[in-house]
């Protein structure tokens, strides 16, 4: 197995407010990754987040 694509920045650009729409942009060792957002994948993607984040029960 191959090592991971190492992350180097990352950011978020707001594109509209209403409805939430915008654009995650992943600095990595491969380049820059963008994937389009909503609020739906936003909830879901800090979920997980909070979910690694947190220690392991």
């Amino acid at each position: 197995m191959s090592e991971p694509n190492k992350l180097y920045q990352s950011e978020i650009i707001t594109l509209h407010k209403a409805p939430l729409i915008g654009t995650h942009c992943l600095e990595c060792d491969d380049g820059q990754i963008e994937v389009a957002l909503n609020r739906a994948a936003a909830e879901t993607l800090q979920k997980v987040i909070a979910r690694f984040l947190s220690p392991a029960a």
